[in-house]
């Protein structure tokens, strides 16, 4: 049973890692779609390619920790990005033309930096503005792996909607949702440190709420080997090449 005070604690961390997110409007040249388990990311692109936000999709991932068959669930028998592309197809008209798939990615800086090399090996031009979708929360993340592994394009964040309370659907539990929010901050952290991502500032009322539910045992989702509280970054970080 999660309490109001954790759930409040939680809502804390949503604000904060959702904070990026806005409709996107029409003229975008791209619609980058990060692989996961949530197939409601594939729903939400189609609605975004059909409402003329842009003209090509784009689909990344292989499969990850749950997609791969990691003991809660079974694997899926194909890559994410396949998997997104026929469930954005249930939901749209959406033609051959307008899709590519790059199924090698198994991180979120390869989801950029692979996306970006396919751009390039099949002749289309560099994109100028983009918007990236995948689950709601992945917004701070997303935005600041984006800044150093495809720092081109003027990037925006869309996503499903439905908030936090709505978050939790079927299979998708806000236990689980509070442990992927606590592994996500201390994400933050430890890539920038590591120069996977941009550096993205933390308020401390935001780590305050972390350290509250890492103390209540929503730590499932962390990073093995790294503290808690990770260090911060120092100097500038490095972006991959294409």
């Amino acid at each position: 049973m999660i309490t109001a005070e954790t759930h409040a604690l939680a809502r804390r961390l949503w604000d904060f890692h959702t904070r990026p997110a806005a409709p996107a409007r029409t003229g975008h040249d791209l619609i980058l779609v990060l692989g996961s388990h949530d197939l409601r990311v594939a729903a939400h692109a189609a609605r975004l390619w059909q409402d003329g936000v842009a003209p090509l999709l784009v689909f990344s991932g292989d499969r990850g920790r749950r997609t791969g068959g990691d003991g809660t669930a079974q694997r899926w028998p194909d890559s994410e990005a396949a998997t997104f592309a026929r469930a954005a197809r249930r939901s749209a008209p959406i033609p051959d033309s307008a899709v590519l798939l790059e199924t090698r990615a198994t991180n979120t800086a390869e989801n950029f930096a692979l996306a970006r090399r396919l751009i390039a090996e099949t002749g289309r031009s560099a994109p100028r503005s983009a918007v990236v979708t995948a689950k709601p929360y992945m917004a701070q993340r997303a935005l600041a792996t984006a800044a150093l592994h495809w720092p081109g394009p003027r990037w925006s964040f869309d996503c499903f909607g439905g908030g936090y309370q709505g978050y939790a659907e079927g299979e998708h539990t806000h236990a689980e949702l509070i442990d992927f929010l606590v592994g996500d901050l201390q994400r933050l952290a430890v890539y920038a440190r590591r120069g996977w991502s941009a550096p993205v500032d933390i308020p401390d009322d935001v780590w305050q709420a972390y350290d509250r539910l890492c103390a209540r045992g929503h730590t499932r989702h962390l990073i093995p080997g790294e503290p808690l509280r990770p260090a911060p970054a120092h100097g500038r970080a490095r972006p991959a090449q294409p």
